[in-house]
Formats: structure tokens, C-alpha cells, sequence
């Protein structure tokens, strides 16, 4: 690349010669016949490289190189001096001064072209770097949300444009250096776990932000990096769509109610006695009329949990005269179906849990539903009560065909139904289970499909006094390298046991753990150092269990490797639970004598 030269030198013919070598040797050439004017030069123009004169009278080198650097305004410009002088003396004070490099006089044209050409082509990286960085500073100040980076101890790094309206706990500005608790008001281990935050603009404006969160290393440093997108505007929209379904749901059921009347007296013979097939059509109309109105209360139902917007009316309910509501609200469809109704575990001593008594009632409908509408005629539903010390299980059980195993792992998704053609035998939206797992969850139970020899069994657990105490809890290593997986992992372990995350094999050498981990569990990120990763999770585990949990290695890899393995794309909370307790084995065991023996059955739900 072609490079402007600054030429200093007070000797005329010295500084004229090195210029037409400099000008032959394909580069631009600007003389200056003293220190002050070369200094007057540069802030007129910045030359890409200067060649200096040592001596001088009114300024020698030493001092205009110190004088440079002042003004070289953060970008890096070589500096060569150049002097007759012999030994090395000078040119190490020249260097020590701030000069880059040296050439004694009289320069030879062949180094003077090749240190040219060494400079060129870092000046050449250098402006390659600048331009990318500030292209991604350009990109991350066009984000429209604000983002911010972290360090490890929750201190701000930088910002973009869009986070610099924000402003403190305290009003103040974002600025470098503050701390997490003074822009969030909580501190950064608190901030990861959250998924919404409420902060505030400059001015006062406060406004509640989703936080999405990225994890990542520079050498041994940890950095944290925020993206907060501002949900007023969103949560605006869902509000006009809860409205409009409350309007469109008011708009359909009066209508539908009246239909469902008029085909009621028709069917009592208000209007007189009516052929066999006319009776059965109606019935026909019923039929699809009521669960026209069941579709229409779960898909109001499915728009308010999903925007966190339900209102449950929780307190301590007695689970015994729910269970039996449940019941007898269900015994006329079982009657119809000719399935009977048992029940078992409610002669015991009273039991409380924490529950929504309405949307319990909901739940429990949707399993008894679904195990009459999946029973033979003559076969019984057995609903059970479990009580412990740690919780409540309800189990509801049917004789049916059971679950299909391709469906297992899917059948609390939405619109999830195991015959997916237009002809299954039975009908339904495919979101039952998904809001009954929903509402379950949401008043702090779990629920999950049992493994049994024949039909099919759907569990509840309810905390009886909050989940199980950290003291008795196994503590679970688990490393991978995505944050986020990381994270969700942690949430649906959190009932069974502690977890401590890392992200590399370093890093969880590292911690400093009250106690040795009973289960490791790991994601081995790159296929190619998979074998190396599980060697890295034996030393960690140091003779007790190791489980992989991801989605990079196949059953073949973990049979090989001797070590139990789930696959993340095709599995959830459920799995992943009941793969702990299995690759936990005795400790579990050990943990289950001390709580209860029927803790480890409640913990699998």
C-alpha cells in the first residue's frame, strides 16, 4: 500500500535526498525542516509514518517523538529515527522516548523498502481492525433494544446508543462502571434468573423489559450481555387481544347458549314428540354445541396462561372433598361411557395443599375425561391419594391402550394428540394436557405421565410445605456451555435437587462446592472432542455417576463410552427428572430414607 511519509529534517539536502527516496520507492513524501513545524503539520494532517531526524537545534527527536504521541490521537503511527551518530545509545533513548524504530545515516534503500513494507502491511491490518470494530459498533448502536455487558462481579462494561436512556435504581445515568444493583436493583445472580425486569428511563419513565442473556468468555474472563426489549408496546397488544377474544367469547356464547336451550326443549318435547330421527340429529347438535363451548373457554384459557395474565385465588384447600367433586362432576359422562369411578387413599387423616379449588376442578376434569373417553366399557378409572411429609400425589389411572411411545415425549406440547388424522376415533383440540400442565405448574405442582404395564397413568405432585430442603437435596453438577441450557436445567431440577452450573470442564474444576457432586451431568459441545469431554466428567465425578444430556452424540457414542445419555431435542422436564433419578441410584436412596419412603416416587412426578 501506498504510505504518506513525514520527512523531518533541518538539513535541507539530507531531507530532500531521503524524500525522492521515499518518492521512489512508490510512496508520498512531506518534508519539514524542524520539530515545531512537523508537530504544526500533523495537526493539519496525519501522515501514516514519520522518519525523524535525532538532531536538531531548536527541538531534538526525543522530544518531538514525545510530542507526537500526544497527538497521534489513539491510532498507532510508526516512528522511525534516523542519525549519523555511532552506538547504540541514542537510538535505545530514542526508543524509550516512543519512536517504533531507527536507520543510521546514510539509510540503505533496500532496508528503508523493506521496513516500508513491514509497516505498510501492519498499518494495512490496523485499518482492516479499526474499520471492523467500528462497523460492529455502528451495528450495536442501530439496535433499537437496549444492551448492556457485564463483567463477572455485575459491573458495567459498555452500552449501546438505545441503553443510554436508561437510568439507575437512584435516577442516575448508565454509566461504565456501575454496579448491577444500582441499574437493576438486584444483584447479578439474582438478575440471571430472571426473564422480565422493571427498569427505568432517564426522566422517571419506568417500563418492564424481557431479558434475553448471553454468556461468554474472553481468555479467563467471564461477560455477561443483556438484550432488554421494552414490553409495554407488547403487552398493550395482548391486552386489545384479551378484549377482543373476551368480546368475540361473549359474542359466541350467548348465541350458543340459547341454541344449546332450544335444542334441550326440542329434545324434552316442548314442541312435541319428534321422530327417532330427528332425536338422534339433535343429539348430534348437542353434542358438537357443547364442545364448541369447551373450545371456546380453552382457548380463552390458553391466551391468559401463556401471557401470565390467570388470576389464581390460592389457599390451603382439603384435597379429600375436591377429589370426590371431581367425582361426581364426571359421573354422568362416565355413565354414559359405562366406565366406572374409583377412588382410593381418602379414609386417611385429613390432607391440605395450596391450591386454586376452581382450576384444580379443571384439571382434574381434563384427566378424568380423558381416561373414560380412552376406557372400555366395563373397565374402572382409579383416582389415588398419596400424602407424605414432603407432598400430595393424585394419581389418575386408566385400563385403556395407553400411550403410544412416540407420543410420550410431546403429549404436554400444544395441539399435541397421539392420531393426528382427520379420522381418529376420539375428538378433542389437542390442548388439554397442555393447559392442565400449565395451570399445574402455576400453582406449584408438577405433573407427569407414569410408566405402567398397561392403560395409562397421569400423576399430580403438590409441595405440602414448598420443595424438598437444600440440606437433604443431592447436589447435581451439570456442565454445558450454553447459559440458557444451563439455566432451564437448573429450573426443572430444582424440586428433585441442588445444581450447579458451569460452562467448561475448566471451570467446574474450579468451583468451590460445600460437598462432592452426586451426579455429574454434561453436553459435550464439539462431537470431535466428545470422548475427551466424558474422560474430562469421570475425573469431576470422581467414581460417582456421570449422565450426557444433549443433542451432539447418539445412543451408540454413550454405550460405547459406558455412561447413560438423554437426548435433549426429544425430551423434557419429565425425562430429564426421571433420567436423574435413575443415574442417582443408591443416593437417592439414601436421601428417600431420610424424607420418606415414598419420596422418590413423588420426586419422579
Amino acid at each position: 500500500m501506498q504510505l504518506q511519509i513525514l520527512v523531518v529534517d533541518d538539513i535541507a539536502v539530507s531531507r530532500r535526498a531521503l524524500c525522492a527516496l521515499v518518492a521512489e520507492l512508490g510512496h508520498e513524501a512531506v518534508g519539514a525542516d524542524s520539530g515545531e513545524a512537523a508537530l504544526s503539520m500533523m495537526q493539519r494532517h496525519r501522515p501514516d509514518l514519520v522518519l525523524l531526524d535525532l538532531l536538531m537545534p531548536d527541538m531534538d527527536g526525543f522530544e518531538v517523538t514525545r510530542r507526537m504521541r500526544a497527538l497521534d490521537g489513539g491510532r498507532w503511527m510508526p516512528v522511525i529515527v534516523t542519525s549519523s551518530l555511532e552506538g547504540e545509545e541514542h537510538f535505545i533513548h530514542a526508543l524509550e522516548s516512543g519512536a517504533d524504530d531507527f536507520l543510521v545515516r546514510p539509510v540503505s534503500p533496500e532496508l528503508l523498502q523493506a521496513k516500508l513494507r513491514h509497516y505498510g502491511h501492519v498499518l494495512g491490518l490496523q485499518r482492516q481492525i479499526a474499520t471492523l470494530a467500528q462497523r460492529q459498533s455502528d451495528i450495536l448502536d442501530n439496535i433499537l433494544d437496549p444492551v448492556v455487558t457485564l463483567d463477572a462481579a455485575g459491573r458495567v462494561e459498555e452500552f449501546n446508543r438505545a441503553a443510554q436512556t436508561l437510568a439507575g435504581v437512584a435516577g442516575e445515568p448508565l454509566a461504565a462502571g456501575a454496579s448491577c444493583r444500582a441499574i437493576f436493583g438486584m444483584d447479578l445472580s439474582a438478575l440471571l434468573a430472571q426473564r422480565e425486569c422493571r427498569l427505568r428511563r432517564v426522566g422517571g419513565q419506568e417500563f418492564v423489559a424481557e431479558l434475553g442473556l448471553s454468556e461468554w468468555h474472553e481468555h479467563a474472563h467471564v461477560h455477561f450481555t443483556l438484550v432488554l426489549r421494552d414490553l409495554t408496546e407488547q403487552r398493550q397488544v395482548e391486552r386489545m387481544k384479551d378484549e377482543f377474544l373476551a368480546t368475540v367469547s361473549h359474542e359466541l356464547r350467548t348465541p350458543l347458549t340459547s341454541v344449546l336451550g332450544a335444542l334441550g326443549l326440542l329434545a324434552g318435547g316442548a314442541a312435541g314428540a319428534l321422530p327417532a330421527p330427528a332425536l338422534s340429529l339433535l343429539e348430534v347438535a348437542k353434542r358438537n354445541g357443547t364442545r364448541l363451548g369447551r373450545l371456546i373457554d380453552d382457548v380463552l384459557d390458553l391466551t391468559k396462561l401463556e401471557g401470565d395474565r390467570l388470576v389464581l385465588h390460592q389457599r390451603p384447600q382439603a384435597l379429600g372433598p375436591l377429589l370426590r367433586e371431581a367425582l361426581a362432576a364426571n359421573q354422568g359422562y362416565a355413565d354414559r361411557a359405562g366406565v366406572k369411578l374409583a377412588v382410593e387413599g381418602l379414609d386417611g387423616p385429613a390432607v391440605e395443599v395450596r391450591l386454586d379449588a376452581d382450576r384444580f376442578q379443571q384439571v382434574m376434569a381434563n384427566l378424568l375425561s380423558n381416561a373414560i373417553k380412552h376406557s372400555p366399557a366395563g373397565e374402572t378409572v382409579q383416582v389415588t391419594l398419596n400424602a407424605a411429609a414432603q407432598g400430595v400425589r393424585v394419581t389418575v389411572r386408566d385400563r385403556g391402550p395407553g400411550i403410544d411411545p412416540r407420543f410420550r415425549a410431546r403429549m404436554f406440547e400444544k395441539f399435541s394428540q397421539a392420531d393426528g388424522t382427520d379420522r381418529r376415533a376420539q375428538g378433542g383440540t389437542g390442548l388439554g394436557l397442555y393447559i392442565t400442565r400449565m395451570l399445574v405448574e402455576r400453582m406449584g405442582g408438577r405433573i407427569g405421565a407414569d410408566e405402567v404395564p398397561s392403560g395409562a397413568s397421569f400423576s399430580l405432585w403438590f409441595p405440602a410445605g414448598g420443595s424438598m430442603p437444600r440440606s437433604v437435596a443431592p447436589l447435581v453438577l451439570h456442565v454445558d456451555g450454553d447459559f440458557e441450557a444451563r439455566r432451564r436445567v437448573a429450573s426443572w431440577l430444582a424440586p428433585l435437587c441442588r445444581v450447579q452450573g458451569a460452562a467448561t470442564l475448566e471451570q467446574a474444576a474450579a468451583l468451590t462446592l460445600d460437598e462432592p457432586p452426586a451426579l455429574v451431568v454434561g453436553h459435550p459441545q464439539v462431537p470431535a472432542l466428545a470422548e475427551e469431554f466424558c474422560a474430562g466428567l469421570r475425573r469431576l465425578a470422581q467414581g460417582r455417576p456421570v449422565l450426557l444430556y444433549g443433542d451432539t452424540v447418539d445412543q451408540a457414542f454413550s454405550e460405547r463410552m459406558g455412561l447413560p445419555s438423554l437426548d435433549a431435542t426429544h425430551s423434557g422436564a419429565q425425562e430429564l427428572a426421571q433420567a436423574v433419578l435413575n443415574a442417582l441410584g443408591a443416593p437417592v436412596a439414601r436421601v428417600a430414607q431420610d424424607v420418606g419412603k415414598s419420596r422418590k416416587e413423588e420426586l419422579a412426578q
